[in-house]
């Protein structure tokens, strides 16, 4: 067969199957072009030179991107050629080489891939643009503009390697499949549903174990550690959990309805009947689903709890407008001159301008510890207790940070924690002092990621006492010293324009040798952080979301060619049209429904992990996470409905004809 014929051949062919080709090369154009956008984000001079943090963060997502896109192309590509079996196999019969038929294979998919790499490429450089856009206006950088984002030519490259990556083992893949196939097992092939298990009963056991285990660690882990180390545990372990059960369970549900009197009733027969089949062929499908509609409510859920506490996290770490740290260590000796000095330095910077509001020094200590009951004691590190942070701070400068007036006797102190399980306190000991416990709102710096406690006491004697009894490891000297008791200034400013004051700041700071910080800057680079996190988590959300439709679509079609025939049948002996939609319908809803229930409850069990997790970035209580979460449930639900209805009318469309 010469090339012209061949070229005909796959030209025809790809006519012919526009239906499952066309979503192919359009929602692959777009995963491959998501992934270009990536590639050209993380080599982009302007975000590299300004945002220091987010190359990082766009990298681990190209991994994960193209990781992501690789496994569509080849169970995509993989769908598309097992419902070509039949074809292959009359190429066969008819006459026509194995060599002949890979070679038509080989121009299929060379020309969809081509298709596919060109719209990755220019859509990737055309939508890429508004993608830096909208990046910059994620973390509030209002600089950029579109001629800093040129065409990249290492993104290009990097996009080209990975679709002909895919090409490649697609090919070989299909051209392995055909060369060890004869006809019959060809046609056979496509024939074939994902299969039953023989051993059902075995893993609907180990299903329900993995389900539970999964469930059990999600509910019952407690900690920011703890949750990051077990949340990808615990993931891993229900989705394997979900795969088995929808192999096992689902058929064996419906094998004991047919032990039911009710089975016999011709609406329920036929609808049992077929949704037996449907499941058995499509078991996997429809796990694959609901683990990707999961990924689609938490990824997107987080990411906009992640935006939403941007500016909380900055103003915990930073209570005002600026902040300046004594560069000595702080005793009873010089607590008193060390506030002079932070004080006439806070006021020298107005001497052009500008008046003090809102100040207030504080003193504090910041350390490890071990938790037995209520007693906190140094963290020895012996591997028998798990090491918390603790924060502590004087009662004068926490009621003017938060404006409270507390009032403390000497046996009181105050007691919060980055985490509610922590706070099951009514007194703590400390030595040989006992402290009465008055809760109070969270103060712990957002950007603390391990368990920590934060105390307020009444004087420094007290803040002195826990310096000398909560001791730290030096390395240096190999042993345990008193913790470090540190000495602040925060203050605002008014009547002076915020940029001339912080120019006379600049002037002021490198005169006096000193580094004073600013709120803003620390909300510009959480911005530049969270911002990248929300972007990776919306760019996942968009693959596992694009994931989802395609193998509905994919799922819905193969289906409506295999039911085409039994609609046939089903008419010629004598069954109604009513009475076959009916229960087709139920059938169809059924198995989309399974998925999203699924997807929802494994969703809700999430959540508490996925909560505990997000304290990294300042979010503190479940609604805080909770409203976007149920929120994003709604509107996935609503977004899945559409699927169901497009599909639908695509798989009746099929069967009609």
């Amino acid at each position: 067969m010469n090339n012209k014929i061949a070229h005909k051949f796959a030209i025809k062919n790809l006519r012919a199957h526009r239906l499952v080709y066309l979503p192919f090369i359009l929602s692959s154009g777009i995963m491959l072009m998501v992934f270009n956008i990536m590639a050209s984000l993380s080599g982009n001079t302007y975000v590299r030179e300004r945002h220091a943090s987010l190359p990082m963060i766009i990298n681990i997502g190209i991994v994960i991107i193209g990781i992501l896109t690789f496994i569509f192309f080849i169970y995509s590509t993989n769908f598309l050629n097992k419902r070509r079996n039949k074809e292959f196999a009359l190429y066969g019969i008819l006459g026509l080489e194995k060599k002949h038929i890979r070679k038509i294979i080989f121009l299929e998919l060379f020309i969809s891939f081509l298709i596919i790499g060109a719209i990755g490429l220019l859509g990737g450089y055309i939508f890429g643009k508004l993608s830096f856009l909208a990046l910059n206006k994620l973390m509030k950088d209002v600089a950029g503009g579109l001629m800093d984002y040129p065409f990249s030519i290492k993104a290009m490259v990097e996009t080209i390697m990975l679709i002909a990556l895919a090409f490649l083992t697609s090919l070989f893949a299909t051209s392995l499949k055909i060369y060890n196939s004869t006809p019959v097992e060809l046609l056979a092939d496509q024939k074939s549903g994902e299969g039953e298990p023989k051993s059902r009963y075995i893993l609907m056991v180990l299903g329900f174990v993995l389900l539970i285990a999964g469930y059990y660690i999600a509910i019952r882990t407690q900690g920011i550690l703890k949750s990051l180390g077990y949340f990808f545990l615990a993931s891993l372990i229900v989705m394997l959990a979900t795969y088995l059960l929808f192999m096992s369970f689902s058929v064996i549900y419906l094998k004991r309805q047919k032990e039911k009197n009710s089975y016999y009733k011709k609406e329920r027969f036929l609808a049992i009947s077929g949704l037996l089949y449907r499941i058995k062929s499509n078991a996997i499908s429809l796990a694959s689903i609901s683990i990707m509609s999961v990924g689609v409510i938490i990824a997107l859920s987080a990411s906009l709890s992640i935006y939403d506490r941007i500016e909380y996290s900055a103003r915990n770490v930073v209570p005002r407008e600026y902040n300046l740290d004594s560069p000595v260590e702080i005793d009873e000796n010089n607590i008193e001159e060390e506030k002079e000095k932070l004080r006439n330095i806070v006021q020298g910077t107005t001497a052009k301008g500008g008046k003090i509001t809102n100040d207030f020094i504080s003193y504090g200590l910041f350390t490890s510890i071990q938790v037995e009951g209520d007693k906190f004691q140094t963290f020895m590190g012996d591997g028998k207790h798990k090491p918390y942070f603790l924060v502590a701070c004087d009662l004068d400068g926490y009621n003017k940070r938060v404006g409270k007036d507390y009032k403390l006797a000497d046996d009181e102190i105050l007691l919060t924690a980055n985490q509610k399980f922590m706070l099951d306190k009514d007194k703590i000991e400390i030595a040989d002092r006992t402290y009465k416990v008055k809760i109070v709102d969270n103060f712990i710096p957002s950007n603390v990621a391990i368990e920590t406690y934060g105390i307020v006491v009444k004087d420094f004697e007290t803040i002195k006492f826990l310096s000398n009894e909560l001791k730290l490891f030096d390395r240096d000297s190999s042993s345990y010293e008193d913790s470090i008791i540190s000495l602040s200034a925060n203050w605002d400013v008014t009547g002076i324009d915020k940029m001339t004051y912080r120019k006379n700041l600049e002037e002021y700071s490198k005169d006096k040798d000193i580094n004073i910080e600013n709120a803003d800057k620390y909300l510009e680079d959480a911005y530049e952080l969270y911002g990248g996190f929300v972007f990776l988590g919306t760019i996942i959300a968009i693959i596992f979301l694009i994931s989802t439709i395609l193998i509905s679509y994919y799922k819905q079609i193969s289906e409506g060619f295999e039911d085409r025939k039994k609609y046939e049948i089903m008419k010629k002996i004598g069954l109604e049209d009513k009475l076959i939609k009916k229960t087709s319908a139920s059938q169809i809803s059924y198995l989309f429904g399974a998925p999203l229930a699924f997807a929802i409850i494994n969703s809700l069990v999430a959540s508490k992990i996925v909560y505990q997790l997000l304290a990294l970035f300042g979010v503190m209580t479940f609604m805080q996470y909770g409203k976007y979460f149920f929120i994003m449930i709604g509107v996935f639900v609503v977004i899945y409905y559409i699927i169901f209805r497009i599909t639908n009318r695509a798989y009746y469309r099929i069967v009609s004809r």
